[in-house]
């Protein structure tokens, strides 16, 4: 077992004064979360020493509304390196959060009121409160639960002269899932035969497993020039709270588009230049942390697909990308929030339940599990929750 990743190096004194977000920090001492997809993990030593030496100087200027430089080039560095994807620094845009990424795009995409962006459903709550934010209408279209692949007659009926937009996020949150090859060139094919821009949200694209994840950026794949790409560090390195997330623009133009739209240069908003230090130092010399990370993620992946399996009111499902597990519940018009409620209730374990609020529609009767933690601490929880797993049946 990698040291970092052993239970003693989660330190709950930390996380309980620290983590928030229905994590250790908004629950009493005896809940155990699994629940926001943050790791319980200290982030790797390199990016805590490159902080220090950038506080050793003393200075907190402005920092350049389009980005770090360094920061820009080791994102370029790692899509090229890693993905296959050759991009070039000045396309980059590093801005705070991918969550305000997906915000960016959407404003600079829904330019008149009534604007619509196609969403998976499900997915996460920030795809529809992005458009919605940007003034736009966000249209769930369903994918399919096993493979995150759109029913493509579906979609073409959800097209029409108001629609600008196909965002699509790979891996799935909540699915566990990766979009394939082939169905990533029919999403690209069918946003050029409509005039689409493609936002592709790739935060979790470092987490895989079983079958590895491609960038739409992917040089295999086919080319487009309304392609965007959001991404960050929370997930891939557990630097959430700095809040470092970055677009791939997909030409110069774009890129300006992008910049304006962020506001950047009005200076009231932006990613601060200490945060960008950090993610440099993630990208460029962090990447043997996260190979241990995915290791030890891939174990807490088999006992927590074990713990479905062996639980009467779940049915079985394997994670093949991120650390989520999204089962579903075996009861007869199951209520998500209801079951989450009574498992916190009677087992002190906290999960994320489905939901159009969370996940769109069509994650109502699932269950989130982030099993990003620990594995005393996974066993404990589900200890816990076999304990009271007959009072989670049907009468």
């Amino acid at each position: 077992m990698d040291p970092s990743f052993a239970h003693n190096s989660v330190n709950l004194d930390v996380l309980r004064r620290r983590a928030h977000n229905y994590r250790w920090a908004v629950h009493p001492p005896d809940v155990i979360p699994l629940t926001a997809a943050d790791p319980d993990f200290p982030a790797c030593p390199e990016v805590a020493e490159a902080i220090r030496r950038h506080l050793s100087e003393g200075y907190f200027p402005y920092g350049s509304p389009g980005g770090d430089d360094q920061f820009k080039l080791a994102v370029a560095s790692w899509y090229s390196r890693r993905k296959n994807s050759p991009i070039t620094e000045n396309l980059v845009l590093p801005v705070n959060s991918a969550a305000y990424g997906l915000f960016v795009c959407a404003r600079m995409i829904c330019t008149h009121p009534g604007d619509e962006v196609l969403i998976p459903d499900p997915v996460d709550f920030l795809f529809r409160k992005s458009v919605e934010h940007a003034g736009g209408v966000a249209i769930p279209c369903k994918v399919n639960p096993e493979t995150a692949e759109f029913d493509f007659e579906s979609l073409s009926q959800k097209v029409n002269a108001r629609t600008r937009a196909i965002f699509i996020c790979n891996p799935n949150n909540p699915l566990g899932r990766a979009i394939g090859k082939a169905e990533l060139n029919r999403i690209i094919l069918f946003a050029e035969k409509h005039g689409l821009w493609l936002v592709s949200d790739e935060i979790w694209a470092d987490i895989d497993f079983d079958k590895k994840c491609r960038s739409v950026l992917d040089s295999g794949l086919v080319p487009y020039a309304k392609k965007l790409v959001v991404s960050g560090l929370s997930k891939n390195f557990a630097l959430a709270g700095l809040r470092i997330g970055y677009i791939i623009a997909s030409d110069e133009q774009t890129w300006q588009s992008l910049l304006a739209f962020s506001l950047h240069q009005t200076t009231a908003f932006g990613i601060p230049l200490i945060c960008q230090i950090a993610g440099t130092a993630a990208l460029n010399e962090g990447e043997y942390w996260l190979e241990a990370f995915v290791r030890h993620l891939d174990k807490m992946r088999d006992k927590t697909s074990a713990f479905i399996d062996s639980c009467p009111f779940l049915e079985p499902r394997m994670t093949e990308c991120t650390y989520l597990a999204f089962p579903k519940l075996r009861l007869h018009e199951a209520n998500s929030t209801k079951t989450v409620e009574k498992i916190l209730e009677l087992s002190k374990v906290a999960l994320v339940p489905g939901g159009k609020e969370w996940f769109e529609s069509q994650s109502e009767g699932h269950i989130r599990i982030c099993f990003s933690t620990s594995e005393a601490i996974l066993e404990e929880a589900f200890s816990r929750i076999k304990a009271i797993e007959h009072l989670l049946m049907p009468d």
